[in-house]
């Protein structure tokens, strides 16, 4: 199959030159994986049997205690606007952030970076693939296994964006048949001419992507992990192209973030599985040292000039049966652990917590009887604080190359369609979020961090709450490095709202108790709180309701003109239509005067 990027030959040579050069590495990951599910046996060639570890799991532990605490706190993620201080360059920068909760919230980050944290403090990297999904119209997140990760090597250690990378995993045989009946066909599967093969057979699958393609292959039976060529006489290709789609993306949509070390890759607790193994022998030798003290070694010893022989048996103490013998004793002999071993067993793990950074408090023990919070809390400070901040800023960098990727495949598989998701929460993450990836993402610069990296989060509360209170940091600061505020401005707005609240209640309690709100009219704003309304909207429409009645005058005597219940003149009545006073009624008899036409003299107008 043709089409761009490397074809598919060159794709699994090169897979099998990374694993020629990471062997040493995956050998570790195996080790730590083993160590990490309890499947190391320990061999006792001098007794010929093996033994399951019956100490600590160090390994185990540690990696679930660091990989919750690294991984137990999302990040927040920042937009900056292109143009600072114009509202709609802001409203766009602001739709962006929304946008991209969005997206870790459908491929459920929460539950994705405590496993990415584990793989980062297990295995020493954590590798994380993009890519296209149609049904959601979004990037989707696939956290990989760094056991089956081969990404490209670059001159830079702290690049995490390798120009190309290989997976591979597994599927069965009638998972290819299904998908690609085709290609399954023309497969090595490892049977003979006529023969069918089994369908639960699991195949190795490679899968490549770079800046311009993605290409998926499966590999035939037999196939040498080294030259990735089939030793098999049976027919069928070595391996098989399954599918080769163009990266419209523009980048590699893999990337693969590491533990800081010197030279090489390795894990945060590869230095203490040999210790724990050692323990773990020493352990079996002694319970195995206990057992033949409960069931001690027998022999038995013929008498002068006799032969000693069993009349029943030899048996074994355990199997309750009675041992009987002619011509000599039976001796038996208690073997006793020597003291030495709990002490170096004791040792053994002190160097383990030591050599791993795993505190005693990690286990719910103490090592001493000062038991305070405030000594728990700073050993565990001294002891995991620093690798948990770097494990952090490690993953805050990658997810911040992981949103460049998922912004560049919004635009160029997504562009024009408009997108909605539904945020839950509170603050300006609550509701729908609505948008067009073309018209938003003027730019895929955005800013990744945790409030303070290498703090767990009751250890962050307690120190906001202590520096809000000392007068060394606001309030306004406080809400924005605080995670469980999703929007500091509104949570600000919101927090003066509720004093404002309580400021009304209180002037309205204050106002009724002492008769200037007429008691009817609180009953009436009573009635529309509980039917529903806010206190602000029920103030005012209690308002408007009382100024129509003081603005529509009754006749004197009507019903409304009294103030009921109320103290007269609280405005509880309406007004009375009252008789003209005097004043008026000289008015009216001046207006009347003024309105009468005047009669002529009759002497006027006669000649002299």
């Amino acid at each position: 199959m043709t089409g761009p990027g490397p074809t598919t030959e060159q794709i699994i040579s090169t897979l099998g030159e990374r694993r020629k050069d990471r062997a040493p590495i995956l050998e570790q990951m195996r080790l730590a994986r083993d160590a990490n599910n309890g499947d190391l046996y320990i061999p006792l060639p001098e007794l010929d049997r093996n033994e399951l570890p019956a100490v600590i799991n160090f390994v185990s532990t540690g990696i679930d205690q660091m990989g919750r605490r690294i991984g137990g706190l999302v990040p927040d993620v920042f937009y900056p606007p292109l143009r600072e201080g114009i509202a709609k360059s802001m409203e766009l920068a602001r739709t962006r952030r929304r946008a991209n909760m969005s997206w870790w919230r459908t491929n459920d980050m929460q539950s994705k970076l405590p496993r990415r944290a584990r793989h980062l403090v297990g295995y020493g990297e954590s590798p994380v693939m993009l890519r296209p999904s149609y049904k959601q119209g979004i990037a989707k997140w696939e956290v990989r296994n760094p056991l089956t990760a081969y990404p490209c090597a670059t001159g830079d250690p702290d690049d995490i964006t390798p120009p190309d990378c290989i997976f591979t995993f597994q599927r069965s045989y009638a998972w290819l048949v299904k998908n690609y009946p085709e290609q399954a066909a023309a497969l090595n599967t490892g049977v003979g001419y006529g023969q069918r093969c089994d369908p639960a057979e699991r195949f190795d699958c490679v899968e490549y992507v770079d800046a311009g393609c993605f290409v998926l292959a499966v590999l035939g039976k037999n196939v040498n992990p080294i030259t990735m060529w089939s030793n098999s006489s049976t027919p069928g290709a070595p391996f098989v192209e399954l599918e080769r789609l163009p990266n419209r993306a523009g980048m590699c949509t893999a990337v693969v973030p590491q533990r800081i070390t010197l030279d090489k890759l390795s894990g945060q607790f590869d230095g203490m599985i040999g210790m724990q193994m050692t323990a773990a022998k020493l352990t079996a030798l002694e319970i195995i040292a206990v057992e033949r003290g409960i069931f001690p070694e027998t022999y038995l010893v013929s008498r002068p000039n006799e032969t000693a022989r069993f009349l029943a048996g030899p048996f074994d103490g355990r199997s309750g049966n009675v041992n009987i013998i002619a011509g000599g004793d039976i001796k038996s002999e208690t073997p006793n652990p020597s003291f030495a071993t709990t002490n170096t067993i004791d040792r053994i793990e002190n160097a383990a917590r030591a050599t791993g950074g795993i505190a005693a408090e990690m286990f719910g023990e103490s090592p001493t009887n000062v038991r305070t919070g405030k000594r728990g809390e700073a050993v565990m400070g001294a002891i995991v604080d620093g690798a948990v901040a770097e494990a952090q800023l490690t993953l805050a960098k990658s997810m911040e190359a992981e949103n460049r990727i998922a912004v560049a495949i919004a635009k160029n598989y997504f562009g024009n369609q408009r997108k909605s998701f539904y945020l839950p929460g509170a603050g300006k993450d609550t509701g729908f979020v609505d948008y067009v990836p073309n018209q938003v993402f003027e730019t895929d610069v955005n800013v990744v961090s945790y409030p303070l990296a290498g703090v767990d989060v009751n250890g962050l509360m307690v120190g906001i709450g202590q520096r809000i209170a000392s007068g060394v940091m606001s309030a306004q600061t406080g809400a924005e490095i605080d995670p469980m505020v999703n929007d500091p401005e509104l949570e600000r707005r919101r927090i003066t709202a509720e004093a404002l609240d309580r400021a009304m209640l209180q002037g309205v309690e204050a106002q009724a108790q002492n008769g200037m709100i007429p008691p009817h009219f609180v009953a009436r704003m009573k009635a529309l709180v509980m039917g529903g309304m806010s206190l602000e909207d029920a103030m005012d429409k209690v308002q408007k309701e009382a100024q129509q009645l003081q603005a529509t005058p009754a006749p004197q005597g009507a019903p409304e003109t009294q103030p009921g219940i109320a103290a007269p003149g609280a405005g509880a009545e309406a007004p009375t239509v009252a008789p003209p006073s005097s004043s008026q009624s000289n008015l009216a008899d001046l207006l009347n005067s003024l309105r009468t036409p005047m009669r002529p003299n009759p002497g006027e107008g006669r000649a002299a």
